[in-house]
């Protein structure tokens, strides 16, 4: 049987001689008043609630491309709105419980009875996940959820008992968009809902994360594809593991245009990680090749320091195309005054196996599908026009949410630099 668990990372830099270290400890996140006002709820019909018009969701940002996240509705108060990161790399939709007193709790929005008169508890039932620094455990219901316009009647987790480390995580909760039908509590995921209820002819989902840079934000459309957010053809790979994750095989990483030698990797495709986050050895191959030996400033074997103006090109390979990743995106903030940064790819082994994750830093530069239908994922370049192949003539029941970042510009004054990974990759017996 197949075991999981999540990891939310930190990465601690030094300030002048003091070396360079990984750690998980509370994240340094923007801290605002995050909380929706008490709305006082009065059931006339007690009829969950649908929208009139489905249309797109907007999204607040106030980030650096650190996480991404869309606005779900939950019950039957129109106003109970919640926002949580879209992860693909996870399996389960929760939200903070009312009835949770933690100070993690407490300062994000809040979800009970008070909000709906058609919340629903399971008798005896729970779910408990582990992010390494600390548990999310509570107990699971039934009630409306309602995301881009579509509204179904489904199974998610309160949190009734977090970590302190979440409390100045600025979202409501996490939005688990695994390949899996199944959600760890054993109930159904968003997708398979939808599908069932026949809301969406075709279990796929398709996400552009966009950056702070975009004016329009990100998209995530359900049901199919939005031609508007990419170019061309769609390349796709098979997924190419059972735990019900976005998996795939990689081509090769590619500097320069040379192969790197990494054609028997294995990559989960992961909208809640931050960086790319690779086996330490791989990280140090390429970050020699990106800057030779010599260009690497320091290093501790996780985390890595190049010159901030380095322009080496780097590509992904993936479905017999190479994606170029931009050196903004693969090198971070700076960190002193002698133009020297982080780079984004950090040495990890993801719970001691050799897959990669492939976070947002690379994912904002493209256009990825998640065809549950057919067990696949598919890559695109970001533009507009491209070829819908799921228009074969019938409505797909595609409907787009907007996706911002999250989160504020980092400092390098602060001598740290935060970075989140909601991945599920670890096999056990």
């Amino acid at each position: 049987m197949w075991t999981f668990s999540y990891i939310l990372l930190a990465l601690v830099i030094w300030q002048d001689n003091v070396a360079l270290c990984s750690s998980i400890v509370t994240l340094s996140l923007y801290a605002k008043e995050y909380r929706r006002p008490v709305v006082a709820y009065s059931c006339v019909s007690c009829e969950p609630v649908r929208s009139s018009v489905k249309n797109t969701l907007e999204i607040d940002q106030n980030g650096s491309d650190v996480s991404y996240y869309v606005d779900i509705q939950l019950g039957s108060d129109v106003n109970s709105v919640y926002s949580v990161v879209v992860d693909t790399g996870s399996y389960d939709l929760w939200v903070y419980s009312q009835s949770c007193t933690n100070i993690s709790c407490v300062s994000h929005n809040q979800f009970g009875p008070q909000d709906s008169a058609t919340l629903e508890v399971y008798d005896g039932k729970d779910f408990s996940i582990d992010y390494g620094q600390g548990k999310v455990s509570g107990i699971v219901a039934t009630d409306y959820v309602e995301l881009a316009g579509y509204n179904v009647s489904m199974g998610f987790g309160l949190a009734e008992d977090v970590a302190d480390s979440f409390n100045a995580f600025p979202v409501d909760g996490i939005l688990g968009l695994s390949a899996s039908d199944l959600q760890i509590n054993g109930n159904p995921s968003v997708i398979a809902v939808l599908a069932r209820d026949g809301l969406i002819s075709r279990e796929v989902f398709a996400i552009d994360l966009g950056t702070e840079d975009d004016l329009d934000g990100g998209s995530m459309s359900i049901g199919g594809v939005d031609t508007s957010r990419f170019t061309g053809d769609i390349s796709f790979v098979d997924v190419a593991n059972d735990q019900g994750l976005w998996i795939v095989a990689i081509d090769d990483c590619y500097v320069n245009g040379e192969a790197e030698g990494f054609s028997d990797k294995l990559a989960l495709i992961d909208t809640g990680t931050t960086l790319i986050l690779i086996p330490s050895d791989d990280a140090l191959q390429i970050h020699k090749d990106l800057v030779g030996s010599n260009g690497i400033v320091r290093t501790d074997g996780t985390n890595y320091v190049i010159a901030c103006n380095t322009t080496t090109e780097l590509a992904f390979g993936f479905g017999g195309v190479r994606w170029a990743v931009n050196s903004s995106d693969y090198i971070g903030n700076p960190l002193d005054g002698d133009g020297n940064c982080l780079t984004n790819i950090q040495g990890v082994s993801v719970n001691g196996t050799s897959t990669w994750l492939m976070g947002a830093s690379f994912l904002k530069g493209i256009y990825t599908i998640y065809d549950k239908q057919n067990m696949r994922v598919g890559f695109a370049s970001r533009g507009t026009g491209g070829n819908d192949i799921y228009d074969d003539g019938h409505p797909t029941g595609s409907l787009s949410a907007e996706i911002t970042p999250t989160f504020h510009s980092l400092s390098a004054s602060t001598n740290s630099f935060a970075a989140i990974s909601m991945s599920t990759i670890s096999a056990g017996e």
